[in-house]
């Protein structure tokens, strides 16, 4: 009698201790295709804006064309920390601008500055949505 219930308590234990673990769903990340408009000056943003974030650390901008195949493209890199994103980015031959930006939690909506060179800000305004 004893051995018995001895192997159902190892039993039920070896069946509890074999449960799948639920896995996580992935973190939020800014990694991907994000296209929304951008603003000079004040003016409300109305211009094409598109950043493809990689990730290795790099980014491609598109701008002032609906069509990423016409539009005039740079590279660059970013930095995340937090819900902040920092990118700088240059057109060819020699033309760097760089911006800041806010992420909503579930990393799908960002608004920022951007500026001419090294400067976050300065310049007008922009607003992207990730794809």
């Amino acid at each position: 009698m004893k051995t018995t219930l001895f192997l159902t308590a190892m039993a039920v234990l070896i069946i509890a201790g074999c449960k799948k673990k639920k896995e996580d769903a992935p973190a939020p990340s800014v990694i991907g295709f994000w296209e929304g408009k951008y603003g000079s000056g004040s003016t409300v943003p109305n211009k094409p804006y598109f950043f493809l974030y990689r990730s290795n650390g790099t980014v491609r901008v598109y701008a002032d064309a609906s069509d990423t195949a016409t539009a005039g493209k740079a590279e660059g890199t970013y930095i995340v920390t937090g819900t902040t994103i920092k990118t700088t980015y240059t057109y060819p031959p020699s033309t760097s601008y760089s911006t800041t930006a806010a992420v909503d939690a579930g990393f799908t909506t960002m608004d920022g500055t951007w500026g001419a060179g090294a400067n976050t800000s300065g310049n007008g305004t922009f607003r992207i949505f990730k794809k």
